[in-house]
């Protein structure tokens, strides 16, 4: 509630002021008291977010959420800069909860894409699709939207086969104006080798990937679980015929996810 004394001084301003700025302002404080200062709060923190000052940023919106806990842009730019930070518990919890306030929380673009990003790596994949696929759907066509979608493939491609069909679809989507994109076309030759074991298409792109030379550092950077990386350096080393060498990253691959019975089969009886 507003005091007596802001009452009054909200008053003055909007009718001395002459404004309608300010006369907005006001009415906008009386319905939703404490508006002025929680904006105040959320522009230091989206100013400290941009200097990449990330304490400052989750000082600033830890105090807008104080002022209105149910609006969700504070618990956004709060979850943005935990993971700046490297803190993806924190980071997940409060951009999980964001959209819970409101789901359209992570739509912007770029807020939304560095949010997917988060998610995956805090191994959240649902969501990370989820909030992916509505970022792509409303982004622009260029060379920043087409680079997501190798990131929207990967989320998709954790989730199992029921996701399958859409992994492909994104990767594919991908390649498109980057053919040679290396974590879309390692994405796409697990895809084809768990959809069309018998197509050689995934044998000339995991080659392809093999002859950069970068594998393992390919392999450390993709926001996927440990398992999923196994099953994407199998597949590079049965392409390559080192049949030892993709056993025994099968074998990896097996130990969990939504794609272990696939990588069990796979290693035979």
């Amino acid at each position: 509630m507003l005091s007596r004394r802001s009452f009054l001084g909200l008053t003055s301003l909007a009718l001395l002021g002459g404004g309608r700025a300010h006369a907005s302002e006001f009415w906008d404080e009386v319905k939703t008291p404490g508006l002025r200062l929680w904006r105040q709060d959320m522009t230091r923190a989206r100013a400290a977010l941009r200097a990449r000052r990330l304490a400052q940023a989750r000082e600033a919106a830890s105090a807008a959420i104080r002022r209105l806990p149910e609006r969700a842009e504070g618990w956004l730019v709060r979850g943005l800069a935990a993971g700046e930070a490297g803190e993806l518990d924190a980071a997940r919890d409060d951009l999980l909860h964001a959209r819970r306030l409101d789901p359209a929380a992570l739509d912007e673009p770029a807020e939304g894409a560095r949010a997917g990003e988060l998610l995956a790596r805090a191994g959240s994949h649902a969501e990370a699709a989820e909030v992916l696929g509505r970022v792509l759907a409303r982004a622009r066509s260029g060379q920043a939207r087409h680079g997501l979608y190798g990131l929207y493939g990967d989320a998709l491609s954790v989730l199992g086969p029921e996701r399958l069909e859409d992994a492909e679809r994104a990767y594919r989507e991908a390649l498109r104006d980057s053919p040679h994109d290396p974590r879309a076309s390692l994405g796409l030759a697990l895809v084809l080798v768990r959809g069309r074991d018998d197509d050689l298409e995934w044998r000339e792109l995991a080659r392809r990937i093999a002859a950069l030379g970068r594998l393992d550092a390919l392999l450390l950077g993709l926001e996927v679980p440990e398992p999923e990386r196994a099953a994407r350096r199998a597949v590079v080393l049965e392409a390559l015929g080192d049949a030892a060498g993709a056993r025994t990253a099968w074998t990896a691959a097996s130990r969990d996810g939504a794609w272990a019975e696939d990588a069990r089969r796979r290693l035979g009886p």
